[in-house]
């Protein structure tokens, strides 16, 4: 009597198993598009959260700036301003010795990169 060894694989299976992955494939496919609008829609929304934390640190970063300027300068270092910041534009309030004083805290201000604008009518001349 003869012994057939088997392997459990046919000539089928070969065939069958690139076949089935290109079917899933094309189903996944089929449902990423189905639901494009929706993850579209999702994409947006998440597209303008980043923007909007990305703008507050920016502005952040800018108000953090301009104010280590601010001291970093052996004239106006002792000046006690105010600094806000928002969308780019900087707001100074605060009393000020001098016109000068005004004008080298704005200038300070204006040279900070991402400044799009200076504010500078809240900074007043003591006296």
């Amino acid at each position: 009597m003869q012994t057939i060894k088997t392997t459990g694989h046919s000539s089928y299976g070969s065939f069958l198993r690139p076949a089935l992955a290109v079917a899933a494939l094309f189903t996944c496919a089929a449902v990423v598009h189905a639901a494009s609008p929706e993850a579209a829609t999702v994409g947006q929304k998440v597209d303008k959260a980043e923007k909007k934390v990305e703008k507050a640190v920016t502005d952040s970063w800018i108000t953090t700036k301009v104010k280590s300027e601010i001291l970093a300068n052996s004239v106006s270092k002792a000046f006690k301003v105010e600094v806000t910041t928002k969308g780019g534009v900087v707001s100074l309030n605060g009393k000020l010795p001098t016109k000068d004083a005004v004008d080298l805290v704005k200038l300070i201000a204006e040279k900070v990169k991402g400044v799009k604008s200076v504010e500078a009518s809240g900074l007043t001349v003591a006296g």
